[in-house]
């Protein structure tokens, strides 16, 4: 598998801020985010081959229950099921933080997935597919990334075609967030804009920062 980089932090955005986690970022990724700011974990050549045993060897002495698998695309590698199973099985609580492109893994225990929708800023947007986000449980995440009112638009019309869908078949909404694209817009505009929205305000949409760039240089690695 190819490895871009593996390191203790804490969960920077979604469900599990602030607490300690190993974060393993895959290298690769099958999406070109107008915003992205991880693309020495894209394009290039800078990363490690590893296989699955040699990752876990490396995460265990950390010592932390919870782990990240961040990238790129952790979903499109040969062996991440491999890793995944190998992960659950010794017990670790893992986060997936994926693009959207893939559908949620099946058979792991001990997983949430942080799944993405592709706003209209990230240029992305056509590659989304809503069966995918159908694959969320209560338990997981849906984030959008905004930029612009047309992108909070967006992340409504999904929110609300998910609401109608999960209703129907009796199964509870993932968690819904709301985050800024870094120095994009004000963040008092996008929240009185969740809280001016009935449709956000219904399904408890949180609005959230991410901690790590608000702790360390917003272009830090390894954090």
């Amino acid at each position: 598998m190819k490895i871009s980089e593996i390191f203790l932090s804490i969960e920077g955005e979604g469900i599990r801020t602030g607490a300690p986690a190993v974060f393993i970022r895959l290298f690769g990724c099958n999406l070109r985010c107008s915003y992205c700011d991880s693309m020495y974990a894209v394009e290039g050549n800078d990363y490690m081959e590893m296989t699955p045993k040699e990752i876990m060897e490396k995460v265990q002495p950390f010592n932390t229950k919870y782990i990240t698998l961040t990238g790129g695309e952790p979903l499109i590698h040969k062996d991440v099921k491999v890793l995944l199973k190998m992960l659950d099985d010794s017990g670790f609580e893992i986060n997936i933080e994926t693009n959207g492109t893939q559908p949620k893994p099946k058979g792991i225990k001990h997983l949430i997935c942080t799944m993405d929708w592709k706003c209209t800023s990230s240029e992305m947007q056509p590659k989304m597919k809503l069966t995918n986000m159908m694959t969320l449980r209560g338990k997981d995440v849906l984030k959008f990334v905004v930029g612009s009112d047309e992108d909070l638009l967006d992340a409504t019309r999904v929110i609300e075609a998910m609401e109608g869908r999960f209703n129907a078949l009796g199964k509870r909404l993932p968690t819904f967030y709301v985050s800024p694209i870094f120095g994009a817009m004000k963040y008092e505009d996008m929240v009185n804009w969740i809280l001016g929205n009935e449709v956000m305000r219904r399904n408890n949409v949180r609005f959230q920062v991410q901690l790590h760039k608000i702790i360390w240089d917003p272009d830090a690695r390894g954090v």
